[in-house]
């Protein structure tokens, strides 16, 4: 009798790495799952002890998680403090549980196998909440604004801006090559994406939808087709270019009073000084309306990783020149020390080399 009850009990669970690894049809199983389902989560061991013993692949697992998910169960290293209260009731049910696994030790006794600890290292991390994506996408955009502020300090950034405002006004690139496109259309249009699609009349819509996929099938760019939920990338272009380039031409006017000023910052360092207050505050003025003006372009991220590349290389040159300074003066005896002592607060001084000989430096 027990033998039959034994191997009636046996589930088909080793089919191989595909699906949950839980036999929904087992009685210990349906008990698991009806227990987990009355708490809202379920622990590690309690998880483990109805898995089954064999080797399992890590999609098996992820399966396991993702059915125990949607049937409202959190998995988590071990029960709470706040369930303390439930004591009792958690003993009763895990008494439960041990009679039933007592039936089939083969399917239910606890191993060390490498599956189980991912198994259970998985069932610890938190899923992401509502508010960590918003803090986190907060985090990306002031870490775009410091980067965007960063690249507004260097004339490279504004000489290769007014590089792309030639090439766009001759035609050589697209504007869709430097700047991202829907996000400059939402910022630039209140962050409407497509409000014209829903102003139009009812019938007007298959025509656009049929006037796309003749495009389509004429074997014109893939960008410039409409699927229906807003306008076509070309359409935007013909939108934004006038705005876009009326931004580059005052970021062009503003930035020869911003180079000025840079100048006279530079100046004023090298002599050991600071801006006028009118300058200063005009400086910081025109910073801000730079900046402001590339956070509304929404440029492309190539073509800012391509200003950060840049300024990267120029870093990294300039960090072998010095270390090449640096041993040159070691191997004529000037030690460390007094090289460094010379060097620092002069960086930008063309005249250091002549300031160097006068003070007698071997």
């Amino acid at each position: 009798m027990s033998t039959t009850t034994t191997d009636g009990a046996e589930p088909p669970e080793t089919g191989g790495g595909d699906g949950p690894l839980l036999d929904l049809t087992d009685a210990g199983v349906k008990k698991f799952i009806k227990q987990a389902k009355a708490r809202g989560y379920v622990t590690m061991d309690e998880l483990n002890k109805v898995l089954p013993s064999e080797e399992v692949t890590s999609e098996a697992i992820e399966d396991t998680l993702a059915m125990l998910s949607e049937m409202g169960v959190n998995v988590v290293e071990a029960e709470e403090d706040a369930e303390g209260a439930e004591g009792g009731e958690v003993a009763t049910r895990e008494e439960n549980t041990a009679v039933i696994a007592s039936d089939k030790p083969a399917a239910y006794d606890r191993t060390d196998d490498p599956v189980r600890m991912y198994l259970r290292e998985m069932g610890s991390v938190e899923l992401l909440s509502r508010e960590g994506e918003i803090a986190i996408a907060k985090r990306i955009e002031a870490g775009r604004d410091t980067m965007i502020r960063g690249l507004c300090e260097s004339a490279l950034t504004f000489e290769a801006i007014m590089v792309w405002r030639e090439e766009l006004g001759t035609g050589r690139i697209l504007l869709r090559e430097v700047i991202d496109l829907e996000g400059t259309y939402a910022a630039i249009n209140g962050g409407a994406a497509a409000p014209a699609a829903e102003d139009d009349d009812g019938p007007a819509e298959p025509v656009d939808d049929e006037e796309a996929k003749a495009e389509g099938e004429g074997g014109e760019d893939e960008d410039d087709f409409d699927d229906g939920a807003g306008p076509t990338v070309s359409a935007m272009e013909g939108e934004l270019r006038e705005g876009v380039m009326a931004i580059l031409d005052a970021i062009a006017g503003e930035f020869e009073t911003f180079r000025k000023l840079q100048d006279k910052l530079v100046g004023s360092r090298l002599k050991g000084e600071d801006l006028s207050d009118s300058d200063r505050k005009a400086y910081e003025t025109l910073s801000a309306t730079i900046i402001q003006h590339l956070k509304t372009l929404k440029l492309n991220n190539a073509r800012i990783e391509a200003l950060v590349e840049q300024l990267y290389a120029i870093n990294k040159r300039l960090i072998g020149l010095e270390g090449r300074l640096l041993r040159l003066a070691d191997s004529y005896g000037i030690s460390r020390g007094e090289f460094l002592k010379a060097y620092f607060g002069s960086e930008l001084n063309p005249n250091w080399i002549e300031q160097v000989k006068g003070m007698g430096v071997r």
